[in-house]
């Protein structure tokens, strides 16, 4: 097998971080399970069923809990071709109650892409990881990670005792964006354990790499011999799949790929409204802006999408050809750079280098840059394939470039691109008559590309055709007078086109003016003077998602939970607090301000490694909410807890950490058990007892060691007690310790009956555990 951390890699970088939590049996219960004959006769023979009797069954499969069947069955609907939210919904229930919630997230959002809404999908996906984003790595420092990632193997392969706990430690990096990281996890799974789950997940790692040759070649020799192994079918689907929406995980970016451009323009507005947080529509109205030359507007839509989605590595490479068109090189080549620092995974970032080799006359560069890409075709990315065909073409390799405009014709409907760059192969080989058929028929599908009109109209060859030459010259002319910036196109049928659907106006009602509140039956949100509409929505959409993850730990609100957004200016490094006065939660504008909350995390520990802490300062400010709400919780469920804080804080602060760590990497617990560690070799403080730790929580004029260094004891002991008899049930146990010794019984008693060991017991038991937690900053495992 091919062992990608030893290719020659020129232009993509190495990431990693070591993983820390485990969560067993992620993929290897699902391989120890059985499929019926019934299930496999019906994957393996495509026409033996209808599609409703297929559908049907694989629902029926699913409440009986036989998850494998209902997957067949499912997968051989995909498979043969049928695309509708039904179906992509059950895929991804199918995989949330195998416990595999990477791949169920994978599902959800394509089924997001048929349509504007998808209601039951998202309310899964606030539940879900989110689509992974490589961490971010500067190339200056590609030689300290690689040398990081090998340092860190051996000590972490210490850890992995099991199969199950390898494996999910492979896809917890994957989640967390240390992608090269859990490949060099994945082969070394390889090495160790025998078994099919070994080769899939090298092909998942590969996938999420941009590599789809990589990972189809390990798929082609690893199915036959496993042809129901769940992984190698789900990627042999996605990388396979041509359908417009599934195939881009994103219902505007396929209203752009079948160039439906006014309805994606259209919907916008409404829909960007309705849904704050994504940047899939400005995204989408800033591409069809850039082609259409139309810089000014581009900006302020680019501006729009990055206030939705900061760091997103997409926005960066269109910034670069916003200021490519504006003329201005140098400020391209620093944004490319931040498109890099996230992107180096995805194959139209690594081909936008070729712009700039191009430019630079480096043609040796440039054949490294196209060698190194063809290794990710066939490719998901429909950029990667206009990109890499016109380097080809630059270079002169057109045997390649037919064959890539082949492979692309294959696998998606035809488009204006396609079209276009048929005709400018057919051109730069002197075939005028072909030619002109592919551009005629590119501007039928689109006549609004005015950036490749313009190029296209440069061949003088093209003059032959007066009538369409006039049609282009008059296109390009018109485009450049204000308020002319779209042309309707003819259009050319497409069996493929995606279904109408808009936003009821229900959902795209604008907010009044003034003061900024959201409402629910989860939270009341009011901001304070100084807190502009980006700070609060993008908290308030981190409540949401946070709420999702918590509750169903350990159920609702019965009332909404107040919660103050506050300006920063004034309050000095905090972010997240208990507000006695509303009996709610303080959320300071210092919530989405990575400056402070970096000053905030190295005044307390500095030597954690970028590709640690980077991931750290994302998730802090989340982490610290989270474990606010998860109180709030607790008091609303035990409403005597809320008085109970000199007897029983500790259990409340301790067990919504834990609850809190569900929400993030556990990264955060990482670092708050090296921040206590710290402090009590430098005797700025102690563990202590559990009344003083009661009494240090309550005091307001505790340092920030003493408090930090509270936290963590207060989590180690509510770990220790939860890990004695599992995850389930020990957090049920622990809840009704929380509640007992709220109304007054005695804590021994409590202790005793429910985790049946005796104070004395606890005291030296958890202590002992401690140490080494506290050494190693080594957060609790569960099974």
């Amino acid at each position: 097998m091919k062992k990608f951390l030893k290719t020659n890699l020129v232009i993509i970088f190495l990431s990693i971080s070591a993983v820390f939590y485990l969560q067993a049996g992620y993929l290897h219960a699902s391989e120890l399970s059985t499929i019926s004959p019934s299930a496999k006769e019906a994957f393996d023979k495509p026409n033996l069923y209808t599609n409703d009797e297929l559908f049907k069954m694989s629902r029926e499969a699913l409440d009986s809990n036989r998850i494998d069947d209902s997957r067949l069955y499912a997968l051989r609907l995909f498979f043969a071709g049928l695309r509708n939210q039904n179906l992509l919904n059950l895929l991804g229930i199918i995989e949330v109650r195998a416990g595999n919630n990477l791949i169920a997230s994978e599902w959800f959002r394509r089924a997001n892409s048929l349509k504007l809404t998808n209601k039951l999908g998202q309310s899964y996906l606030v539940r879900l990881p989110k689509k992974p984003r490589p961490v971010p790595v500067d190339s200056s420092k590609i030689a300290d990670h690689f040398s990081e990632i090998t340092s860190a193997l051996p000590k972490l392969l210490e850890r992995l005792t099991s199969a199950n706990l390898h494996e999910s430690s492979i896809i917890q990096a994957l989640e967390r964006g240390q992608i090269y990281f859990a490949l060099a996890l994945s082969e070394e799974y390889e090495k160790k354990y025998k078994n099919p789950s070994g080769p899939a997940l090298t092909a998942l790692c590969a996938w999420y790499l941009g590599r789809n040759r990589d990972a189809m070649n390990i798929i082609n020799q690893n199915l036959p011999l496993n042809p129901y192994n769940s992984l190698l079918l789900f990627l042999k689907a996605v990388i396979n799949d041509g359908h417009p929406a599934t195939s881009s995980e994103n219902y505007f970016r396929a209203l752009y790929d079948l160039d439906r451009w006014d309805q994606a323009l259209e919907l916008t507005e409404r829909y960007s409204k309705a849904n704050p947080d994504s940047p899939d529509a400005y995204i989408t109205k800033t591409r069809i802006l850039l082609d259409m030359n139309k810089t000014k507007e581009a900006a302020e839509s680019l501006q729009e999408a990055g206030k939705r989605d900061p760091g997103n590595p997409e926005i960066e490479l269109l910034w670069v050809n916003f200021l490519l068109q504006r003329g201005e090189p140098d400020k391209a080549v620093k944004r490319f750079a931040r498109a890099y620092r996230r992107g180096y995974n995805l194959p139209a970032v690594n081909l936008a280098a070729g712009l700039f080799a191009i430019q630079g006359g480096r043609i040796n560069e440039l054949n490294v840059i196209v060698n190194e890409a063809s290794s990710c075709r066939p490719f998901s990315d429909q950029d990667a394939y206009s990109n890499f065909i016109s380097i080809l073409m630059v270079l002169d390799r057109m045997g390649e470039a037919r064959e890539t405009l082949d492979e692309w014709r294959a696998k998606f409907p035809e488009r204006s691109m396609y079209c276009y760059l048929e005709a400018f192969y057919f051109l730069k080989l002197g075939n005028l008559k072909q030619g002109l058929f592919w551009l005629r028929r590119g501007f039928k599908h689109n006549p609004n590309r005015i950036d490749m009109l313009k190029f296209l109209a440069g061949f003088p060859a093209i003059e032959q055709d007066q009538e369409l030459f006039k049609q282009i010259s008059t296109r390009i002319q018109n485009a450049s007078n204000e308020g002319n910036i779209f042309a309707k196109a003819e259009g050319i049928s497409n069996p493929e086109q995606l279904p109408s659907d808009n936003l009821s106006s229900s959902q795209a009602t604008s907010s009044n003016s003034g003061t900024p509140t959201a409402q629910d039956s989860r939270f009341l949100v009011t901001a304070g003077r100084g807190v502009d509409a980006k700070d609060f929505t993008m908290i308030t959409t981190e409540l949401s998602r946070i709420y999702g993850i918590v509750s169903a730990e350990i159920g609702d609100v019965k009332k909404p939970i107040n919660i103050n957004v506050a300006s920063a200016e004034g309050i000095g490094p905090l972010i997240v607090a208990e507000d006695p006065k509303t009996n709610g939660i303080l959320v300071t504008t210092n919530f989405n301000d990575q400056d402070m909350i970096q000053n905030i995390v190295l005044a307390n520990f500095d030597k954690f490694s970028d590709t640690e802490l980077y991931p750290l300062l994302d998730e802090y400010p989340g982490n610290l909410l989270a474990a606010e709400i998860a109180k709030k919780i607790i008091n609303q469920i035990i409403p005597e807890s809320a008085e109970a804080k000199n007897t029983n804080y500790w259990m409340q602060s301790g067990f919504a950490d834990i609850l809190a760590a569900n929400t993030s990497s556990p990264l955060v617990l990482r670092y708050r058990l090296l921040v206590a560690n710290k402090s009590i070799e430098s005797k700025v403080a102690a563990l202590t007892s559990a009344n003083s730790l009661n009494a240090i929580f309550s005091d307001s004029y505790a340092s920030p060691a003493v408090f930090e260094t509270a936290r963590a004891q207060a989590y180690l002991m509510t770990a220790h007690l939860i890990k004695k008899l599992g995850y389930q049930q020990g957090s049920q146990n622990m809840l009704e310790l929380i509640k007992q010794t709220s109304k007054g019984s005695n804590f021994s008693d409590s202790l005793k009956k429910l985790f049946g060991m005796t104070e004395e017991e606890f005291e030296k038991s958890w202590k002992e555990a401690a140490y080494w937690a506290l050494l190693q900053g080594t957060p609790y495992e569960w099974e």
